[in-house]
């Protein structure tokens, strides 16, 4: 046995939870280790200070304990704000823990507005087909001026397209 296991097994055996194999390891270990010898003088010695009696109380001291703490609520006299003010701390919260849920669920859906092309896919028709009648020029003068123009057309400006 090691002695940090040997300490472990000491304080067990302080508190009356060590088994009795484990006793015997344990008092094996002190017969022939010194120091830990002196660690179980030094538990003992903290142990019975810590182990002190304590007095009993006199006759009747919680009756007298108790009326005594009832004289002096009688004698503090508490305003009517600092009785409520706990509650009103938790009710305020509630309510604003409520608003804030309320206004994220019933908040109104944004209005998405389609696109051309999305437009054209809606309707089953080919979104493409005016791209190919522009792509088809022969010119590449006249490619790029249809490009610009349809590209203008476009309401939403993110959807342009940029090179």
């Amino acid at each position: 046995m090691n002695c940090k296991r040997a300490e472990k097994f000491l304080l067990l055996s302080f508190d009356g939870r060590l088994g009795e194999k484990d006793r015997a390891a344990l008092d094996s270990h002190l017969q022939s280790c010194s120091l830990c010898r002196e660690k179980e003088k030094e538990y003992r010695q903290i142990f019975s200070l810590l182990h002190v009696e304590t007095p009993e109380p006199l006759p009747y001291f919680e009756d007298r304990l108790m009326a005594k703490l009832k004289e002096k609520e009688k004698s503090v006299p508490t305003l009517f704000w600092q009785r409520w003010t706990a509650r009103a701390m938790a009710v305020s919260l509630a309510v604003a823990i409520l608003f804030g849920a309320g206004a994220l669920l019933f908040r109104p859906q944004e209005a998405l507005e389609l696109s051309q092309p999305e437009i054209l896919l809606l309707h089953d028709e080919n979104p493409l087909a005016e791209a190919a009648t522009i792509l088809e020029q022969k010119k590449p003068e006249d490619r790029n001026m249809m490009l610009i123009f349809a590209a203008s057309e476009m309401r939403d400006p993110a959807r342009r397209y940029r090179p």
